[in-house]
């Protein structure tokens, strides 16, 4: 009897049913979405929720029968799947519920179809690739160059918004931007886009590009080659491969670049010291060789539809070799004094190695996660610099002096990061997000000079934990976003006087949807940025002018504070995104600079040291857009420096005014758009310091590529 009512009690157990929602046009999910279950064979409707902002829905607490889920949702068609609950089954799933449009003719959804798309949330914005857009692409930096505020030149160099302060995530998982090389366009489901980052980030970066892989299971051998070389003046060439091995549920791969550059160089530069009338110019000539490599190897595992397991090796070898012939005038007033010429060689070589295991773990409700992950990183480079000075009385050549030096830096990093993160979901509307990360690094610096060891060590240690937590809340047309990240960070360092200090890092996002193409975003974060070892380094270093640098090893973080707002409009198949942003900023690194006697030849150089001396603001405007086959961003500004009063000295306060523009054009052609031509152009303004401006020139070029 016993036995009997156990049975029974298994038998009327209720179950769960989950699924997810999307348009048939470009499989992007559909939020707000209604969905109703039905029980079969009469059409009773037994209960009904809302999708997520990811289209996920769970229907809880179903009893076995056979039942019906019926899709709704305004402009389009009514859609829907059998399912049946057994008694004794786990939750169960049902298989993804498209949407199509009601009012559009065939030929208007062909369009749709080939169309990129941004569509919104309040924390990012995310593309939905289709079929017809990743058929005119080789590999993941093709199609990031179709994207809105994205960015990638002929070496595949890639910005965000102009910048290069940003990660790459594919899955979750964080990979370095050689790893889209393997990535075939087809195998894209989603690219999103985070120009905001939530706690859930380093605090340093300013923004997230993540690539979503679609789940379906492969097999056998994929892979890819491409070459592209600039045949005209010095040579510039680049070759990509990869090759993945599938088995279902496990993917093998590695990914190899290699990139040379041959490359005729100048260099020009003029130094005012107004404190005593004295003027430096330097001018020269001479060239350049590069040749960097990355390769990346490991496995995708996806053990269930609950777990996946996933490991990433990369090795990155660096090697470049400068010679620059200069000249070297030096004034008091207007009166020439002595002219320097120097022959300079600067080779670099340098090893950088990761190792990355990522676990996943996912729950019935589609938005419930666990990812785990740990990184171990190591870098190594050896700088092997000389140079031959010989001065001269100017416009003569009776030899006053000559001075050679060989130096060879050292330099090596290491870290350790392991992290955790967590989401559940709140109700239909709102989902919780929280975790922690670990962070152990070790730095260290030494040179010698003419092959004699010096007491010139520092070594740099930092052990960081970070917490943080946030919700997301959307309801209708209205979207929030608020998270709030710790961190501390205890140093140890030789002539560190403060080891400890810790840091607040807010993120707000408020997102109001006017529609379905026009939103409106205001953001806010709090943004770090650490000083790097070279600026921390105590000991002096003489370049072959006889300057001389040190570094401060008292050096604090800088903060940055952003308030921004963002204006969306998506039409056709073009993006047009106009923002405005007030920004202010504390304890930024700045040099000071004094002149001073070279203890070399009792010539007139600089001495140079950084401090946390720039306090101030920067009030700007820009514009992000894809219009046709344009994709650029734009970006004009201006800001004020505080006056700054030290112990030693005092710099005024001073005002200042730039702009930026990162653009590209690209079209495919032919019968299977299979050929493209393509043109950029970069250029990144004046940069204004506490004592120094920085002019950079404009880089672009055209280009043409074909797949064969």
């Amino acid at each position: 009897m016993i036995g009997l009512l156990l049975a029974a009690s298994v038998t009327a157990q209720a179950q769960n049913i989950s699924g997810k929602v999307c348009l048939e046009s470009d499989r992007s999910p559909v939020p707000y979405a209604t969905v109703g279950l039905m029980l079969l064979p009469d059409s009773l409707m037994i209960t009904g929720v809302i999708t997520l902002t990811d289209g996920g829905y769970v229907l809880e607490n179903v009893k076995p029968g056979n039942y019906f889920v019926r899709v709704s949702y305004v402009g389009y068609a009514t859609s829907g799947r059998s399912v049946s609950v057994e008694a004794g089954d786990t939750d169960v799933a049902v298989d993804t519920i498209f949407l199509s449009e009601t009012t559009a003719t065939i030929g208007e959804i062909m369009v749709v179809g080939e169309r990129l798309k941004g569509k919104e949330m309040v924390d990012r914005t995310s593309y939905a690739i289709p079929a017809a857009v990743s058929q005119t692409a080789t590999n993941g930096y093709d199609l990031l160059k179709k994207i809105p505020q994205v960015n990638v030149d002929f070496q595949n160099n890639v910005t965000l918004n102009g910048s290069s302060n940003f990660i790459i995530q594919v899955d979750g998982r964080q990979r370095d931007k050689e790893y889209l090389a393997r990535i075939l366009p087809s195998d894209i489901e989603t690219i999103e886009i985070i120009t905001n980052p939530s706690g859930k980030y380093e605090g340093n970066i300013d923004g997230v590009i993540s690539v979503i892989l679609k789940k379906e299971a492969r097999y056998g051998v994929n892979g890819n080659i491409g070459a592209n070389v600039k045949p005209f003046n010095k040579l510039t060439s680049q070759v990509t491969g990869s090759l993945d091995y599938s088995m279902g549920k496990i993917t093998f791969y590695i990914t190899a670049i290699n990139i040379y550059q041959a490359l005729d160089i100048s260099q020009s530069n003029k130094s005012i010291f107004t404190a005593i009338d004295s003027t430096i110019s330097l001018s020269g000539s001479g060239g350049i060789e590069v040749t960097l490599s990355t390769i990346n190897s490991g496995f995708d595992y996806y053990i269930n539809d609950k777990n996946s397991l996933s490991l990433n090796v990369s090795y990155k070898p660096v090697n470049q070799d400068v010679d620059l012939l200069g000249e070297t005038f030096l004034y008091k007033g207007e009166n020439p004094l002595n002219t320097i010429a120097s022959l300079t060689h600067n080779g670099y070589g340098s090893e950088e190695s990761s190792a990355s295991l990522f676990y996943e773990k996912t729950f019935t409700n589609p938005v419930q996660e666990l990812p785990v992950e740990n990184t171990y990183y190591n870098f190594r480079s050896v700088e092997d610099n000389s140079f031959d000075n010989t001065r001269y009385p100017y416009d003569s050549e009776i030899v006053l002096d000559i001075y050679s030096r060989h130096e060879e830096n050292l330099n090596r990093r290491n870290y350790y990061s392991g992290k955790v993160n967590y989401v559940q979901p709140l109700g239909m509307n709102a989902k919780l997000e929280a975790g922690y990360q670990f962070y152990y690094q070790k730095m260290s610096y030494d040179f010698v000079i003419d092959d004699v060891a010096g007491d010139n060590l520092f070594e740099y240690r930092e052990l960081r934990n970070s917490i943080y937590s946030g919700i997301i809340w959307n309801v209708k047309k209205i979207g929030m976003q608020g998270m709030l990240r710790l961190e501390n960070s205890h140093i140890m360092a030789d002539s560190v006087s403060e080891p400890d200090y810790t840091c607040v890092l807010p993120t707000v996002n408020i997102q109001y949807k006017f529609s379905a193409s026009h939103n409106l975003k205001f953001t806010y974060n709090r943004r770090i940025n650490r000083p790097g070892i070279y600026d921390m380094n105590p000991y002096f270093r003489t370049d072959q002018n006889y300057n001389i640098t040190q570094g401060n090893p008292d050096l604090r973080p800088d903060y940055r504070d952003r308030l921004q707002l963002t204006y969306t409009w998506n039409f056709g198949s073009n993006y047009f995104s106009p923002y405005i942003y007030n920004e202010y900023f504390s304890n930024r690194v700045g040099n000071e600079y004094k002149v001073t006697q070279s203890p070399v030849d009792n010539t007139l150089i600089t001495f140079t040291r950084p401090y946390n001396l720039l306090n101030g603001y920067e009030l700007g405007g820009g514009i992000n857009a894809t219009l046709w086959y344009v994709n650029f961003n734009a970006r004009v500004y201006n800001g004020h420096i505080n006056e700054y009063t030290g112990p030693d000295f005092t710099i005024p306060g001073r005002d200042y005014f730039s702009w930026s523009m990162t653009g590209a054009a690209y079209h495919s052609f032919g019968k299977n758009k299979k050929t493209t031509a393509f043109a950029f152009l970069s250029y990144n303004g004046v940069n204004v310091n506490a004592r120094s401006r920085t002019y950079n020139h404009p880089f672009y070029g055209p280009g043409i590529q074909t797949q064969i």
